[in-house]
């Protein structure tokens, strides 16, 4: 894929941008995957190396996405800033090279689980190329974009590791899937009302189809319905103590939805300060119940 070239030399803080990109989406992934094991009680090596994979993995799909996208996020200076591609453009076998040895180390962690491990492997690898670039570059489908992004950014993690550990399925399992999904459904809208121009020169989306006022009324009823969700099930019992932290620590981000004017995007500020306690708050659980 040939990127449109730019005068800006390579420096260091251009490479740790490609680190620290979307580090809300990869910390999210790893605190996500981390669940199951809590809950289920199966930390061990092989589980702990699955969700480290699983980190990277995210990481690489959002890396991925943004090669994809730097010939339309070059078109917005705030954009362009932030992509790592559009600051330094890289020829696509470099590109490919580094994805297959990244990916390869990635399958060792699925292969401790034989057949299925791999299967969720190779689901992952493809989901991450077909999301993003084309011809599929499911992203760009009105509908499929933001059901693939429901689907596979924030309820995979959980599914995955659920089903690779052999846990028995129970109400708290359902119960989170079902919150993840109406969570990474919600943050897609979210995306896509913010970057609503971007997206209509880059070829449309569900929100750019739909309308971007209809679209935020409709971010904001799924967000209440997640609220309505989780609060429910911490009022009956249904949620363990040890989640509840998580709840508050995103609290307010959901809620800012309601109250910011439409025109403005989400603070991501915000978003990161809240990803980042998450994040330690989810270490801070293991330690504990390692101790145990």
């Amino acid at each position: 894929m040939a990127h449109k070239q730019h005068t800006l030399s390579p420096r260091p803080k251009t490479f740790l941008k490609l680190i620290s990109n979307h580090m809300d989406a990869w910390q999210v992934a790893l605190v996500i995957a981390t669940l199951p094991l809590l809950i289920h009680g199966a930390i061990r090596w092989e589980t702990a190396v699955l969700v480290l994979a699983i980190g990277i993995g995210y990481w690489f799909a959002f890396a991925l996405n943004d090669y994809y996208d730097a010939p339309f996020d070059a078109l917005e200076p705030q954009k362009a800033a932030r992509n790592f591609f559009v600051q330094l453009p890289l020829p696509g076998w470099l590109v490919l090279l580094f994805s297959a040895g990244l990916l390869g180390l990635v399958a060792l962690a699925y292969a401790q689980f034989g057949g299925l491990g791999w299967l969720f492997w190779g689901i992952s690898c493809f989901m991450a190329w077909a999301y993003s670039a084309p011809p599929l570059r499911l992203k760009m489908r009105p509908g499929l974009d933001i059901l693939t992004h429901a689907l596979f950014v924030q309820t995979f993690p959980y599914l995955v590791c659920l089903v690779l550990i052999q846990a028995t399925w129970g109400l708290l399992d359902w119960v989170l899937l079902a919150i993840l999904f109406l969570a990474s459904l919600t943050a897609q809208l979210e995306q896509q009302a913010r970057d609503f121009e971007v997206d209509v020169q880059a070829g449309g989306t569900f929100t750019t189809k739909m309308g971007r006022e209809r679209v935020i009324k409709g971010l904001r009823g799924a967000t209440a319905v997640c609220l309505l969700l989780a609060l429910v099930s911490v009022l009956s019992g249904t949620i363990p103590w040890f989640l509840l932290p998580f709840g508050l620590i995103g609290l307010p981000a959901l809620l800012h939805r309601f109250w910011r004017p439409p025109e403005t995007p989400r603070s991501e500020r915000l978003v990161i300060l809240s990803t980042t306690a998450g994040f330690l708050y989810t270490g801070l659980i293991v330690c504990y119940f390692l101790l145990l």
